[in-house]
């Protein structure tokens, strides 16, 4: 199921990215993260490298845009993110990018749910269990002391 959304999140981004932009030859994409660069990667397929904003090892639930970073944001042709609500260190330099520069993976029609989805999937998996465990604690005998 895992592999299925990610396949749409790759087909869904690479749709948008091809059909709304217009990159030079060797354009400058930024990912925010390591995985959306993976991403970005496979769908500018050698034509253009794509640069990870965020450095191994760091978490995007705690990191600080450096100066540096903003100013590789500003530059940047194109920069590939997930959204605000898993990246809130972008959320205001992304805002003040133009809109042809901005690809937030969430406002791509259909992505959205498939994100939130997965975590519905776990949700019903860990209730399944619980479910389970309920049913099996219920399923004892009462047995008398004397």
């Amino acid at each position: 199921m895992l592999h299925n959304k990610k396949g749409a999140i790759f087909a869904l981004t690479a749709f948008s990215v091809t059909a709304s932009l217009t990159l030079p030859a060797q354009a400058n994409v930024v990912a925010s993260l390591k995985p959306v660069g993976f991403i970005a990667a496979a769908i500018a397929d050698g034509v253009t490298p794509v640069d990870v904003l965020l450095p191994d090892g760091a978490s995007e639930h705690d990191y600080s845009l450096r100066p540096s970073d903003a100013k590789r944001l500003k530059n940047a042709d194109l920069v590939v993110w997930v959204g605000p609500e898993m990246e809130a260190f972008m959320a205001k330099s992304a805002a003040e990018l133009p809109a042809q520069k901005n690809l937030a993976m969430v406002n791509i029609d259909g992505v959205k749910p498939l994100l939130i989805s997965g975590s519905e999937d776990e949700d019903e998996h860990t209730a399944e269990k619980s479910e389970e465990q309920d049913a099996d604690a219920h399923h004892h005998h009462h047995v008398a002391f004397n």
